[in-house]
This record gives structure tokens, C-alpha cells and sequence, in this order.
């Protein structure tokens, strides 16, 4: 009895130390800053990123995405995309601090300012879409146009952080403030 006693203590340690070993790798993977993903989002293009911050908006009409803003510093925001964790976030969640996980992915927003304008010196059917984020740049720089670059973060993981910093707390206000009705 004894024995059955010291093999299960010795099974629950080896269990609850391996899964201490997997948090603090979490923990050490390098965390970015919202500003640094949004000022400079072609440099993280396609690669997986790690930031803080506190959910200011989810999305009332698809649930599909959520509103992230930089704990220190509420001006600087980035859409999240709940993918498969879509089903995991309601608006309740507005205000809480979250660890998160993702591929960051970039979009020019006024594309459509280039193919007014676009001539093509190959056949392709209308509607032409470049393969590229570089190559959407290049187009509109050939044309005088200041691309709009926007980057959105697709979701691989999150952790809510309980309770929120105190720091953070007073951030959630301005946060609200600064970005009411704007939306999805």
C-alpha cells in the first residue's frame, strides 16, 4: 500500500513538473509591444508574435474579431482574429488583460486607389489581386500613392491575466474613451 502511495506521489510530481516547465516557457517567450506591430508591420509579416494588452471592443456582429490596445500606452490598437477561439470571447470579456499568440498578417487598405489606375501589360480577367503585400506596395509607390498599410494578428493562443495590473486598470478608461464607437 505504501508503495502504490509513493508511485502515485512520485507520478503527480513528475505530471505537475512538466506542466510547470511548459508555463514558464511561455512566460520567457518574448513579448512585443503593440506599437512596435503596428508602426512597423511588414518587419513581422507572416511570423508569429506575442503581446499584452486589454480587449477593448469585440466585435457585437460576427464575433469574429476583437480590439487589443497596448496596456501603456492606449493609442496603439490591433485587430485580433478570434479564428477557432471565436466561440471562446464574448463582450463580457471587454476590459481584461490577455497574454496572445499569432500570425501577423498584413493588408493595404486602399488598394483599389492603384487599380484605378492600373494598366496591365499581360491578359488576366478583371478583378486582379496582387499575390503580395510587397508587390500591392510597389504598385501604388509606381503610381504616387502613400500605401495604407494595416496588420490584423490571427490567433493561436491567449491567456487572460487574473487579476488585471493595476496599471493596466487605469488604462482600460482612457482606452474606452479613446476608441468608443469605433467598432469592428
Amino acid at each position: 500500500m505504501v508503495k502504490r502511495i509513493a508511485i502515485m506521489a512520485a507520478m503527480v510530481w513528475v505530471i505537475a513538473s512538466c506542466g510547470q516547465v511548459q508555463q514558464s516557457q511561455t512566460e520567457t517567450a518574448e513579448l512585443n509591444k503593440i506599437k512596435e506591430l503596428v508602426s512597423e508591420p511588414l518587419g513581422f509579416d507572416g511570423k508569429q508574435v506575442s503581446f499584452e494588452g486589454i480587449i477593448t471592443h469585440i466585435c457585437r456582429g460576427s464575433g469574429d474579431k476583437m480590439r487589443v490596445n497596448q496596456i501603456d500606452d492606449p493609442d496603439f490598437s490591433i485587430m485580433v482574429m478570434l479564428e477557432q477561439y471565436q466561440a471562446q470571447f464574448n463582450p463580457d470579456f471587454e476590459g481584461m488583460q490577455v497574454k496572445l499568440t499569432g500570425l501577423l498578417k498584413t493588408q493595404v487598405m486602399n488598394l483599389d486607389q492603384a487599380e484605378e489606375r492600373h494598366d496591365h501589360d499581360h491578359a488576366h480577367d478583371d478583378g486582379h489581386e496582387c499575390s503580395s503585400t510587397e508587390e500591392a506596395i510597389k504598385r501604388l509607390n509606381e503610381r504616387g500613392v502613400t500605401p495604407d498599410v494595416r496588420a490584423f494578428v490571427e490567433l493561436k493562443s491567449f491567456e487572460i491575466v487574473d487579476p488585471v495590473s493595476e496599471e493596466a486598470e487605469e488604462e482600460i478608461e482612457v482606452a474606452e474613451v479613446a476608441h468608443s464607437g469605433g467598432g469592428c
